[in-house]
């Protein structure tokens, strides 16, 4: 708790509160370790219980901390923001962002397109379509099921390339293809996370999920992808840059 003695002259609840973040941050605090009670720490820190309760409520509200009710305060898993403002690279912005990110492929296949998909890409119903979905993984944690969907008579050859590689950077490949991709309408729904999703994702079923529904389009208004998203809620967020017209 040396940091502690750098914050003079400001309240110590912020002192405290400031100790904790530095802990977590430096990872002397691991994610997901339960903290010793309200008594306990209070009692390390010479403070009363209402000044720590102070501390680690701004915590809680910064999503480094939560709590459980009748168990206690644990520090929260790495949380993942994206900026749904622009179409990025997710492994890429990632990766600079500091994160360690993987996946893992659960299916590629050629499949008759359903009527939403046909829809959505412009297509008759039936039509062949690749159907790749994947499991993101962030900092060692189950985050998103990846689902996209595109023309098989567009991209024909995906099937015969090296998937692990272009499914990390699927624009860059439908661009290859002469189709770059400039503009996407996404919906974004709460929902409960169903048996398969909650398995996949390593949480409880019903547990809170952020389902997201994407097509994206070139500059003329071809589509090009549609997929469904099922993101963590505990541990995705979304933000988005808003202006006045």
């Amino acid at each position: 708790m040396d940091s502690l003695n750098s914050l003079t002259g400001i309240p110590q609840y912020i002192r405290i509160r400031e100790d904790l973040r530095t802990r977590i941050l430096s990872g002397e605090l691991s994610r997901g370790e339960k903290l010793p009670s309200e008594e306990e720490l209070a009692a390390s820190y010479g403070v009363s219980r209402m000044t720590l309760r102070q501390s680690m409520s701004d915590l809680v509200d910064e999503g480094l901390l939560y709590r459980k009710h009748g168990v206690g305060t644990f520090v929260a898993l790495q949380h993942f923001a994206r900026d749904h403002s622009y179409l990025q690279n997710f492994f890429e912005n990632s990766r600079q962002n500091g994160l360690s990110v993987d996946e893992k492929i659960l299916e590629m296949s050629v499949i008759p397109a359903r009527l939403q998909v046909a829809k959505a890409l412009g297509l008759l119903e039936g039509s062949q379509v690749i159907r790749l979905k994947t499991l993101r993984i962030v900092e060692g944690n189950p985050i998103t099921i990846h689902e996209a969907y595109f023309s098989f008579d567009k991209f024909s050859d995906f099937v015969e390339n090296d998937v692990e590689n272009l499914s990390k950077d699927l624009l860059a490949y439908y661009e290859s293809h002469g189709l770059k991709v400039r503009r996407g309408v996404q919906r974004l729904d709460a929902r409960s996370a169903e048996p398969e999703v909650a398995a996949l994702l390593a949480i409880e079923v019903g547990a809170p999920i952020l389902y997201k529904e994407r097509t994206l389009y070139t500059e003329e208004g071809i589509p090009v992808e549609f997929l469904f998203c099922h993101n963590r809620g505990d541990l995705y967020s979304v933000t988005f840059n808003l202006s006045a017209e």
